[in-house]
């Protein structure tokens, strides 16, 4: 009934058509020939029963070419592809097809197929060259490692003491985390399969981000403030301390004096919040609300000239695999506070 009353409503200007013509025809013919008035009506009453015959065989086509079509978008929805692609032709050009098309509609279909197959030609064309990029940069992030190890061990070998030798080993640590970040952008669309969540220390889990940016602090002569907590989360360890470690470099960025300051406190829910707190340099009100939208790098990013904007983009992205709720709060130069919310152990999440 539902694509009848839409056939219906389609052809309802031809409909109107022929009831203005036949009333034209009745009331002129009535005016000459009054007396013919009945044979005028019974020819209008025979011309509507054959309309009406031609009307409802083509809306017996309408209606099942309507049902074919939306069976057809089902199969496209579920599938991702056309039914019935391999049986049709597309070697010829766009010009052929039309011109051999058999009517109005079948020009629009094959249009449309022609379409479909210029559009998964190059949607083909662009995955295979997103793959390749993908690989070039993996197999270029696990390559650049192996120097990066061996200029780590020549620095051993020299004066710890020397400032320079200090402040490289920094630019090389530098160097280091950004090659980690290509490679954990480049593994983000498959994180749903690598997460491997347990319960962990929380402060363990701190120690560890802490430890691996210890050369920073040194260098720029900050306090840290770790308090002590015996508190637990559910999370994945790989990514949660990647996560911490962005957040740190942040932190230690965009703080000259003062230091920072973590801790951690149980909250509602069986979830524990953990704070990371800095005397840095703040954000800006209107550059808050957007921190975490990639490649943003707001006023202060561009005071710095290397930052990416993508460290706190795949916090984010990471954190919301995790389960873990993320706010910041700053204020323009006193500092920052991040809090997580992360899911303890009564209150696993994913």
């Amino acid at each position: 009934m539902r694509l009848w009353v839409r056939y219906l409503r389609e052809k309802r200007s031809i409909v109107l058509l022929y009831l203005i013509t036949v009333f034209f025809f009745v009331t002129v013919g009535s005016l000459y020939h009054i007396e013919n008035l009945e044979k005028l009506l019974y020819a209008a009453l025979l011309t509507l029963v054959i309309w009406a015959v031609a009307g409802f065989c083509r809306g017996l086509r309408y209606v099942r070419q309507s049902i074919r079509l939306e069976e057809e978008f089902r199969y496209f929805e579920e599938t991702g592809e056309l039914p019935g692609k391999e049986e049709r032709g597309t070697d010829g050009s766009a010009e052929d097809e039309m011109e051999d098309a058999e009517s109005f509609r079948k020009a629009q279909e094959r249009l449309l197929w022609l379409v479909y197959e210029r559009n998964t030609a190059q949607r083909r064309l662009w995955e295979e060259s997103a793959a390749e990029s993908r690989d070039y940069y993996m197999m270029w992030t696990h390559q650049i490692k192996t120097p990066i190890a061996a200029m780590k061990l020549l620095f051993e070998r020299v004066n710890p003491q020397d400032r320079d030798t200090f402040l490289m080993r920094e630019e090389l640590f530098k160097i280091e985390q950004y090659v980690e970040m290509v490679l954990t952008f480049q593994r983000l669309g498959g994180i749903a399969s690598d997460l491997v969540l347990a319960e962990y220390d929380l402060a363990s889990l701190v120690r560890q981000a802490v430890k691996k940016y210890s050369v920073l602090f040194i260098n720029k002569g900050l306090a840290l403030k770790l308090e002590e907590t015996d508190l637990k989360v559910v999370t994945d360890e790989k990514w949660f301390v990647f996560c911490l470690e962005q957040l740190l470099s942040n932190s230690i960025k965009y703080t000259v004096v003062g230091g920072i300051r973590i801790r951690a406190q149980e909250a509602e829910g069986g979830c524990v919040r953990l704070f990371i707190e800095d005397t840095g340099i703040g954000i800006r009100p209107e550059d808050l609300p957007r921190i975490f939208e990639k490649g943003f790098t707001g006023y202060n990013g561009r005071l710095d000239k290397r930052s990416t904007g993508i460290g706190l983009y795949l916090c984010r992205q990471i954190f919301t695999h995790l389960g873990i709720g993320v706010g910041v709060e700053s204020q323009e130069g006193k500092g920052t506070e991040v809090a997580l919310r992360i899911p303890g152990p009564q209150k696993q999440t994913l």
